[in-house]
């Protein structure tokens, strides 16, 4: 073979290997894209998480209300009068999550009861806690739960009545509806 075959040869065989990587600037214009893309990425996905949670929260006490009302309705079946539990997480049958660690889940931060007057001067107990929940991002939100325990009141046509209990819940999510 001869020298100008040769470098003919090697020409092709360095043509080859030249072909086969990529040059600085197509990886440069790659990470440029990749970058557009995690900057357009990101913020939808948090916002994805925040709503996720949300949800998730409104789902949670969606459940409370009904667990509580079930309560409520049992209380009917056995004295005649609606009567909701003092504390919310009483009604459900298993307590909600909260990790010991990072304080991350649902508990209730205090309590307050007092007496108030009704019409006709008669009396009722109400109870009032607050729902707290904390997130993952650490950001935490609270809920008014307040109740009303039953009470006789006169009159309708002359006889005394019981006023069913009542209940209420405060917060993002809940407008203060009563139950």
């Amino acid at each position: 073979m001869g020298r100008l075959t040769k470098l003919k040869v090697n020409r092709e065989i360095m043509k080859n290997i030249k072909s086969k990587g990529f040059t600085l600037v197509e990886l440069i214009i790659v990470m440029v894209l990749l970058g557009i893309l995690a900057a357009v990425a990101v913020p939808r996905m948090s916002q994805s998480i925040t709503a996720g949670e949300e949800a998730a929260e409104q789902k949670f006490l969606a459940t409370l209300v009904s667990a509580i009302e079930i309560q409520a309705s049992d209380e009917v079946v056995r004295n005649s009068y609606k009567k909701y539990p003092h504390n919310p997480f009483d009604a459900l049958e298993q307590q909600p999550y909260r990790d010991n660690n990072t304080d991350e889940g649902w508990w209730i931060s205090g309590s307050n009861s007092w007496d108030e007057n009704g019409h006709n001067g008669h009396t009722f107990r109400r109870t009032s806690y607050e729902i707290r929940h904390k997130r993952n991002d650490g950001s935490e939100y609270g809920w008014m739960y307040d109740t009303w325990e039953p009470r006789r009141s006169c009159c309708i046509d002359g006889k005394e009545y019981t006023e069913q209990g009542k209940f209420t819940i405060n917060g993002p999510g809940f407008d203060g509806q009563t139950y």
